[in-house]
């Protein structure tokens, strides 16, 4: 997680850019993300020199990072030397046998251009400034890139404006959501055919270390975000996958969001991302490199969220009718694929990409679940018969704000049928999937409005969803059944996390920060340097709970304050006991007067006081310091205190000379209490447990199950020998005879029309395949408010039915002329 004020610096950041006139906020992050990549190239040219490569910058050391922060505030020296060279970088190593994140570089920085005014060196010297400042404290290891790819995902939380044709940036929760629903493993590839910045391939590979990671250290914010995957549980071979970028294949048609999509992941530490420009739709004949990424059967899954309103020039479409199925028939337009929306065509070919037995996770428009088009139709029909319809969960309308108020489901699906066994639709045959198990999230964590503000802690039906998709994966129908009415949530508390930073770079040399000083005592500050950790880790002997961390902070230290503010006051005390002391004796002095003669006897010592205090404010952080306000708070208290208390009204009032108290070092003292209470500072982040096993009872049920065919009964039916009558059996399951009589028959008309009567109307096939959760959610009496009793309700429809019948006969009647 990105601690505050790091987010305050990229928004710092985002709104110099901004104001030198880099609007469009696709520009800006390019530009930004420009010098994460150059910063971070410097640290992947490190690593190539130390497994035996030449270094890509000889000939060119003006163009590393260290050089161009020498010429930060001379943007033409980016322009006119680094970016050349960065659109030429291919030519300085060999990617064939290379291996490194830059092996698949493939000529995407030849466009690549910087942007900036070159006038506006001082937005450059900034942008610069903050890029350094965001990493100094995280050293140049494994917190560094951290940190650099959390500033990415940040950068891109941010952009704001949709893009073309419906694209937009996919919520990171419902991704993490989605590949947890499909638990890949290491070495089975992904792709995402419109991948956009690549989110779905950087959470699958994230997804892989947390599953690998040490449980006991691993960590995950309230939202499913995970810290501290080390991967330890991987093995080397594992490992090696889950960091291969020929595993996280993606394609987006905007070359920029393509090349941000690759920085993305080389950010994120996938060697080699296989993320290129490409239109997954288009022909491929001459595009060697995109006919072999789109190689049908390559995959184990597809996770996307492609373009919803596209529509696609049906020339440019790629014309092999075994992907896109064709018009058909016998008109002009034959030949022709049978829609040109982007949203089906993306399904199709999901489904060619797959291999026998991979999955599919997709966000469709809801529009895709009931259409009636032929289109539609086909598509439904094709996934449910043919393959294996998983599930379908109905997300609320509102998880696109700002970017659009779509309503939206996830579809999950698995492949079965090769594309050359595919069957001549409508077929009598039997569906493959038998049924589909719905799922209604009607709360994500966000808030609904446009502003999607996080409400951590709070229900969250995405969780919920975790386990029942899993139970019902693993036990079918009886799997769906339980737990129908509880609600699943993970625990959640919360933590303060600081990132410890005992030492920087100055003038070339390292020193210890402040808090280097401060907590000289931790036993190998080397190895807390730069990492983020919660405040107990790094203080035992605090809880874990902020609250209750700061209230142990200050009962210790408002004690030993209040002492050491009544040590510095005792000596005004006493120089007013002194000087006062013939008055005194013969009571010329008021109670009010002598304390008034008190406080101005005791400023100049509380001046000082004061003054020792803030100067250990250096102890405490400029940004993310809540023990700042607290150490002030408690100097200003223990002053009021000491002045007021009973010990120094005693001393003046009962005529009773000072005590004899501990003397301390009051600016040693002052120098432990301070220490302590800085080691509060950080910033509160709420976590959620690794177990989703908190339960809460349900009013009714969040998901359901529904067949795909069901037989309608036929009472009036007879075997042909007479033998059998009805449809069903004593036991109401249909009758194998009865199945096989109509099947010969056929379910469906020549015009592919299902037969009247054949199927139960409220089975999935007799809603034109219709997929829609809503349809068929279940009605629950047990809700139902009113005096009258569930049959009481039923009769009264039934006579209101009678009623409505008679009163139609008698309009018919009319119409006839029969009254």
């Amino acid at each position: 997680m990105l601690a505050p004020h790091i987010k305050k610096k990229v928004n710092e950041l985002w709104n110099r850019f901004w104001a030198a006139g880099l609007t469009n906020p696709l520009v800006a992050v390019e530009q930004i993300t420009y010098l994460l990549f150059l910063k971070r190239l410097e640290d992947i040219d490190l690593k190539r020199k130390q497994r035996g490569f030449s270094s890509i910058y000889a000939g060119y050391e003006s163009c590393k990072w260290s050089y161009i922060r020498q010429e930060k505030t001379n943007p033409a020296h980016l322009i006119d030397v680094v970016f050349p060279w960065l659109r030429e970088l291919d030519n300085h190593f060999s990617s064939s046998s290379d291996g490194t994140e830059l092996a698949s570089l493939n000529n995407r920085m030849a466009d690549a251009y910087f942007q900036l005014d070159p006038n506006k060196g001082k937005v450059l010297s900034d942008a610069i400034d903050a890029i350094d400042q965001l990493f100094a404290r995280a050293g140049e290891g494994s917190a560094a890139q951290d940190i650099m790819g959390d500033t990415f995902e940040y950068l891109l939380s941010e952009v704001a404006t949709a893009g073309k044709n419906g694209q937009f940036r996919t919520p990171r929760h419902l991704i993490r959501f989605m590949v947890e629903l499909l638990d890949p493993e290491p070495g089975q590839r992904v792709i995402d055919p419109a991948a956009g910045t690549g989110g779905f391939l950087f959470s699958t590979q994230q997804y892989l270390m947390r599953k690998f990671s040490a449980q006991d250290n691993l960590v995950l914010e309230w939202d499913g975000t995970p810290h501290r995957t080390d991967g330890a549980a991987a093995t080397p071979e594992q490992y090696a996958a889950i960091h291969n970028g020929a595993n996280f294949v993606g394609l987006d048609n905007d070359r920029t969001m393509a090349r941000i999509g690759w920085m993305n992941l080389v950010l994120h530490d996938v060697t080699d991302p296989h993320l290129l420009q490409g239109d997954s739709l288009s022909k491929r004949e001459g595009k060697v490199r995109l006919k072999e990424l789109l190689e049908p059967g390559s995959y184990q899954f597809v996770l996307a969220n492609p373009p919803f309103t596209g529509t696609v020039d049906s020339g440019d479409l790629e014309p092999d009718t075994a992907l896109f199925p064709r018009v058909g028939g016998g008109g002009k337009k034959k030949d022709d694929s049978i829609t040109n929306k982007s949203e089906l065509l993306f399904l199709w070919l999901m489904l060619d990409l797959l291999d026998i037995g991979g999955r599919c996770a997709v966000i469709i428009p809801e529009g895709v679940l009931f259409g009636n088009t032929d289109a539609h139709v086909r598509l439904r029909r094709e996934l449910l018969v043919e393959h294996v319809v998983e599930g379908v969960i109905s997300l609320p309308g509102g998880v696109f704000q700002p970017y659009t108020g779509v309503k939206t489901s996830i579809l999950i699906f698995r492949k079965v049928t090769r594309r050359d066994n595919k069957q001549s639709l409508p077929s009598n045959a039997a569906p493959l999937t038998e049924h589909v198990w719905f799922y209604e999230v009607e709360e994500d964590g966000y808030s609904k409005d446009a502003k999607r503000n996080p409400r951590p802690g709070q229900q969250n039906d995405l969780w919920d969803a975790l386990i029942k998709f899993k139970a019902w994966i693993e036990q079918g129908r009886s799997g769906a059944k339980q737990n129908e009415k509880v609600l699943f949530q993970p625990a959640f508390h919360t933590e303060r996390w600081r990132q410890a930073t005992f030492r920087r770079q100055e003038n070339g040399a390292e020193i210890l920060t402040p808090a280097g000083e401060a907590f000289a005592e931790l036993p190998d500050t080397n190895m807390w340097d730069g990492q983020v950790w919660g405040i107990h880790e790094l203080f035992p002997e605090l809880p874990a709970d902020p609250k209750e961390a700061e209230d142990k902070i200050r009962s210790a230290a408002a004690s030993v304050l209040l002492e050491l503010a009544i040590q510095v006051i005792t000596p005004a005390a006493k120089k007013a006991w002194d000087a006062m002391l013939v008055e005194r004796l013969e009571n010329k002095l008021s109670d009010a007067e002598l304390l008034e003669a008190w406080k101005k006897a005791a400023k100049s010592a509380e001046t000082e006081f004061k003054k020792q205090a803030r100067e250990k404010e250096s102890f405490f952080e400029k940004e993310d310091s809540p023990g700042l306000p607290i150490w002030k708070d408690l100097v200003k208290t223990a002053l009021a205190e000491a002045q007021a208390d009973t010990y120094v009204l005693g001393l003046l009032l009962s005529h009773q000379p000072p005590k004899v108290m501990t003397t301390h070092d009051i600016g040693q003292k002052l120098t432990e209490v301070a220490c302590e209470v800085a080691k509060l500072d950080g910033f509160d982040v709420t976590l959620r447990s690794l177990a989703i096993g908190q339960q809460t009872q349900l009013k009714e049920a969040k998901h359901w199950v529904m067949p795909v065919r069901v037989w309608a009964r036929n009472d009036e039916w007879k075997s042909a020998d007479g033998q059998l009558i009805g449809s069903h059996d004593a036991d109401g399951l249909v009758r194998p005879a009865y199945v096989e009589a109509i099947l010969a028959e056929g379910l469906y008309n020549d015009k592919g029309v299902l037969k009247d009567d054949l199927l139960d109307s409220d089975c999935i096939e007799a809603r034109d395949w219709n997929l829609s959760a809503g349809q068929y959610k279940p009605f629950d009496f047990t809700q139902l408010k009113s005096d009258k009793s569930v049959a009481e309700l039923i009769g009264t429809l039934k006579t209101t039915e009678q009623d409505i019948i008679k009163g139609l006969d008698k309009l018919l009647a009319m119409v006839e002329g029969r009254e």
